[in-house]
């Protein structure tokens, strides 16, 4: 059984990694490259599909998105370099089509390649390689407001 990777964020930098098993569901793991040991909350966030359903560090709601590859950047410098140098007559048209369908191409095998991942709304946590229900949703900035403002008020709600 493959296990469900785990990327720990603090202020938008990851601070640790683990793996962890959702059908074993452990009650705590030891996070690397620290080794310190975490709790998990395994209660109500999990389906009873099997399926994660909210954050196992801190219990909050996660939305779905998707990545994309590190070469995604480079795709981009490359589709505007073959824009300029068309736009300058640089190139013979035969080595554009040519240069810029095969950035269409990989363009493309990014965005298929591209994995679902979820996403806790409160601390930022990561969860890859894991079934994702189809009930999540795509980050939502007025959830995120809510969810913010309810943080920051806890006797509002």
């Amino acid at each position: 059984m493959e296990q469900m990777l785990v990327e720990l964020h603090h202020a938008g930098h990851k601070t640790g990694l683990f793996a962890v098993d959702l059908i074993q569901r452990p009650s705590k793991v030891q996070v690397e490259p620290s080794g310190e040991e975490l709790f998990l909350e395994w209660n109500s966030t999990v389906d009873d599909s099997g399926r994660l359903r909210g954050c196992i560090i801190c219990s909050g709601e996660v939305f779905r998105e998707r990545t994309f590859r590190q070469v995604t950047g480079v795709v981009v410098v490359l589709a505007f370099a073959g824009a300029v140098a068309g736009i300058l007559g640089l190139v013979t048209t035969w080595v554009m089509l040519i240069a810029m369908t095969f950035v269409l191409l990989l363009d493309i095998a990014i965005l298929l390649l591209g994995r679902p991942r979820l996403v806790c709304y409160t601390c930022g946590t990561r969860y890859k390689k894991l079934s994702i229900a189809p009930y999540h949703q795509r980050w939502d900035s007025d959830r995120n407001e809510q969810l913010q403002r309810t943080a920051d008020n806890p006797l509002d709600s």
